[in-house]
């Protein structure tokens, strides 16, 4: 009778010995994928900047009331757009010789027509530089270059106006604007026909 060669098998208590610790380093190594998807998921919303919620998220357009499509300085009972208080003198602030002051939290309202959302109320407009080196020299500035980012020029300028506006008509006065004359005014038109000319030929147009 042929012998056959006898082959060791596993023992099972040894393969039962080993499973565990193999089965614990899986649980382990899940475990802490786990705990860093965590943390990842807490670092996200930790970070993440809530978005808060808006009636006008809901609110039709055609049922908006009238007065909250304009500014807040645009109801019939007030005098003036923004308020102002002028009963100090003029100081220093920050080292600067300042006759204006004027937080970047005064702005403008952003008009928009109720029809097709599109801005109005605008207006292209000059700004001499002039006008500039003024509203500049208002809040301490040599020149408007100096002021750079730190002047919101227009609407430094639109509270400029609303404010002189309303002063002229509180204190009845009659204010009389005029040209400066200019002694050179035809040579004044002539360059100015002759820029214009420029960048109608160099652009397709003046503006």
């Amino acid at each position: 009778m042929m012998e056959l060669p006898l082959v060791s098998l596993p023992d099972p208590l040894m393969a039962t010995r080993k499973a565990p610790a193999k089965k614990a380093a899986t649980k382990k190594a899940a475990a802490k994928k786990a705990a860093k998807r965590t943390l990842d998921d807490v670092k996200d919303v930790t970070h993440a900047k809530p978005r808060r919620a808006s009636k006008a998220d809901s609110l039709p357009v055609a049922h908006i009331p009238e007065h909250l499509l304009l500014g807040p300085g645009d109801y019939p009972e007030r005098k003036s757009y923004f308020d102002y208080d002028d009963s100090q003198k003029a100081g220093s602030v920050g080292g600067k010789r300042v006759h204006m002051v004027m937080p970047r939290s005064v702005t403008l309202h952003d008009y928009r027509r109720r029809e097709d959302g599109l801005r109005h109320h605008r207006a292209m407009v000059t700004i001499p530089p002039k006008l500039r080196e003024n509203i500049a020299k208002l809040f301490g500035f040599d020149d408007s270059e100096g002021a750079g980012s730190e002047v919101a020029l227009t609407t430094a300028m639109v509270a400029l106006a609303d404010y002189a506006a309303a002063s002229l008509i509180q204190d009845k006065t009659l204010l009389i604007v005029s040209s400066p004359e200019d002694e050179h005014a035809e040579d004044r038109k002539a360059a100015r026909v002759a820029v214009r000319n420029l960048g109608m030929s160099k652009n397709g147009k003046i503006y």
